[in-house]
């Protein structure tokens, strides 16, 4: 592999740093890891075929989602849900172990079907209640979540969320998507969601 003169340029200041530290245990262990990252391939940029969806999912906010996440996440990935959704659940047993890895799953409202059946009613339920994450993580474990009377601020941030669903085109529930836009459905295809996830996080960050 070539490595452009910018690279050659920081290898040049990181191997004075490295060898600037007097122990040689420093030394060793701050070599061996110069090195790992010299051999790594680079970092893609953001496809710009995928801006459009990037776009539409920047456009949701804090208030329109659902956040489990760690105290300092590295990365995050939306995922439209459906809480009667029984491949929803199967992914959900999985976020403790997606944040301890320091990743922040945010759920965006996909129910199925019309708006006033089972599984609208549900989110909007889980959405419109005091405390929707605990109301949500209550759904995925199959605990009963009382019937609410949504606000008007509540619907406010519900309806982007279904705006955005619509947008992206969801068709099954769970799909997920990292931010650099790359979308996978269903549950198997996030046995790498962490390792995909702060990817996606370095993609975006390489965009200038």
């Amino acid at each position: 592999m070539i490595l452009p003169k910018s690279s050659l340029r920081l290898a040049g200041v990181s191997l004075v740093a490295i060898f600037g530290v007097t122990s040689p245990l420093a030394q060793a262990e701050g070599l061996g890891s110069f090195l790992y990252e010299m051999t790594q391939p680079p970092i893609p940029r953001p496809s710009p075929q995928l801006q459009n969806t990037r776009d539409a999912i920047d456009t949701l906010t804090a208030e329109n989602y659902i956040s489990f996440s760690p105290s300092k996440p590295t990365a995050h990935v939306y995922v439209f849900a459906d809480a009667t959704c029984p491949y929803t659940r199967d992914l959900h047993k999985k976020v403790p172990e997606f944040n301890a890895k320091g990743i922040e799953v945010r759920y965006v409202a996909a129910p199925t079907g019309a708006i006033n059946g089972t599984a609208w009613t549900l989110y909007k339920n889980i959405w419109c209640s005091e405390n929707p994450k605990q109301s949500f993580d209550d759904a995925m474990k199959g605990k009963p979540v009382r019937a609410q009377t949504c606000s008007k601020n509540d619907l406010r941030t519900l309806i982007p969320q279904d705006n955005v669903r619509r947008s992206v085109e969801i068709s099954g529930t769970p799909t997920t998507f990292y931010q650099d836009g790359h979308r996978v459905p269903g549950v198997m295809a996030t046995a790498d969601l962490p390792e995909r996830a702060i990817l996606a996080a370095k993609i975006m960050a390489n965009q200038r």
